[in-house]
């Protein structure tokens, strides 16, 4: 007949420990994936120096995060991207959610030897939207969030969430038929869920 071992708090602690990400847990994280998580910052902001201060504002915010599962630490750190950007880009057009959708252009320069020419191309057409719609293109179509999610984040309704994802493909998806002029673009329009 085995006997029970009496459950101690030390090992309570230690297998909260090894279930939740630390602050060195996202700090490792940040510092593996900061190239992509900056791309996804820059994405949403089409500036710079907005995409830096997101990233900052996401770091702090998953630093102090205490009950994110390890599993689910790098998802974390990228809605907290999302969040960060979405308050700083509303922030800046000083205006209420439903004035957002001004025209907005990337306010920097990419590096073609960086990037491969797709890539490049991709991505002025994402930084080329209208705040509204790239926020929401970036969000539903790359983060692939359901567009409930996107209106709650956004404080928008579904409708207008869908109506701009909509409108956002097809602008990209046309501004990447312009610079391409080749026959691949179905293939385009289906890779983000255009119909």
């Amino acid at each position: 007949m085995k006997i029970a071992r009496p459950f101690h708090r030390n090992r309570f602690r230690s297998i909260q420990e090894a279930a939740y990400a630390t602050a060195d847990d996202f700090q490792r994280l940040f510092a593996r994936e900061m190239t992509d998580l900056f791309r996804l910052s820059l994405y949403l902001t089409a500036e710079a120096e907005k995409a830096e201060s997101c990233l900052i504002f996401a770091m702090q915010d998953c630093f102090a995060s205490s009950t994110v599962s390890k599993e689910w630490a790098f998802i974390w750190a990228r809605r907290a991207i999302v969040r960060n950007a979405i308050r700083l880009v509303q922030e800046a057009r000083n205006a209420e959610p439903d004035d957002i959708c001004s025209e907005a252009g990337p306010n920097f320069l990419l590096q073609p030897s960086e990037y491969r020419t797709e890539a490049l191309q991709d991505s002025l057409a994402i930084l080329e939207l209208p705040d509204f719609e790239r926020l929401v293109f970036v969000a539903c179509v790359l983060e692939r969030y359901p567009i409930m999610d996107c209106a709650l984040l956004l404080k928008r309704s579904p409708k207008d969430v869908n109506n701009a994802r909509v409108r956002a493909i097809n602008r990209v998806v046309s501004a990447e038929e312009g610079s391409r002029h080749e026959s691949g673009t179905i293939y385009q329009a289906s890779r983000y869920g255009a119909r």
